[in-house]
């Protein structure tokens, strides 16, 4: 569980507290947030709309970043 919520306090605006919360909802990894429905991250404690809107754009932008840094293709 420690592994998983120092993961999403990579996340701006994601402490220990929301962190934690976040894993007990399992929301335990950043693609989990990135692909998670805003009604659901706002039954979460101290997740008000604004906040999910802020947490699950920058989850998709770190995601599409390791998605870049993995590619096969070849660069011209």
């Amino acid at each position: 569980m420690k592994k998983q919520m120092k993961e999403l306090q990579r996340l701006k605006g994601i402490g220990e507290v929301l962190s934690q919360r976040l894993v007990e909802s399992s929301y335990d990894t950043i693609a989990k947030v990135a692909n998670a429905e805003e009604k659901g991250l706002e039954r979460i404690a101290g997740m008000n709309p604004k906040k999910v809107r802020a947490v699950v754009t920058e989850a998709r932008k770190i995601m599409g970043e390791a998605e870049k840094s993995q590619h096969t293709w070849k660069k011209n």
